[in-house]
């Protein structure tokens, strides 16, 4: 690989060289003290253009320094926004994970509140239906003890008009008499008795049944 000088050092260089022909030049033609002023002009000049050229190199450095440091910098700073960012995202995802945990026990709790009140309802109307049922069975059981009492005391009725009817005809009896006043029918007392027990009997049973 071919090297090449740099132009900025070529031309040093080459001021250099004219520098010194100029010096050796002057060296030749003028007296003693006039070539010793041209050397120590010469020199000046020489160690100036080095002190320039070290100056030069130190800024290079330090400007290349720079620039290394604020590309660490930006590089740092890139490095934490992307560590924020992902600490973010991992709080977002966070949060989002949470709030949804959240919501789904808000939505159990909904639903078992939910089943617990259906429950309720349900043993609520089966309280209901059960007493309607005790209800339509004690009104049942009513109407039958009522309509066996009715007909107790329709059996009574009936018992009471054949005791009414027995007694008429016991009652003809006393217009058929003979000359001593007999009766020629004789009174049929135990029909009598017996309806009349019949009678009293159907009477207590319909009262027990209508209580």
């Amino acid at each position: 690989m071919k090297h090449y000088t740099k132009p900025g050092k070529f031309t040093a260089n080459v001021k250099l060289c004219l520098l010194g022909a100029i010096v050796l030049g002057l060296v030749g033609c003028a007296s003693s003290d006039t070539e010793q002023t041209t050397i120590d002009q010469a020199s000046v000049i020489e160690s100036q253009r080095a002190a320039e050229q070290a100056a030069a190199a130190r800024a290079a450095q330090e400007r290349a320094r720079i620039a290394r440091i604020e590309a660490e910098r930006e590089r740092q700073e890139a490095a934490q926004r992307e560590e924020a960012a992902r600490i973010a995202r991992a709080e977002a995802e966070a949060e989002a994970q949470a709030q949804a945990e959240r919501e789904e026990a808000a939505r159990l709790a909904a639903a078992e509140q939910a089943r617990r009140a259906a429950r309720a309802r349900e043993q609520a109307q089966q309280a209901r239906i059960a007493e309607l049922e005790a209800q339509i069975e004690a009104l049942r059981a009513s109407n039958a003890s009522r309509v066996a009492a009715n007909n107790k005391y329709e059996e009574t009725i009936a018992a009471a008009q054949a005791l009414l009817d027995a007694l008429n005809a016991e009652q003809r009896k006393y217009s058929n008499t003979n000359a001593q006043g007999e009766l020629l029918v004789p009174l049929e007392k135990d029909l009598l008795a017996d309806l009349e027990a019949r009678k009293n009997t159907l009477k207590r049973e319909a009262e027990a049944l209508a209580q």
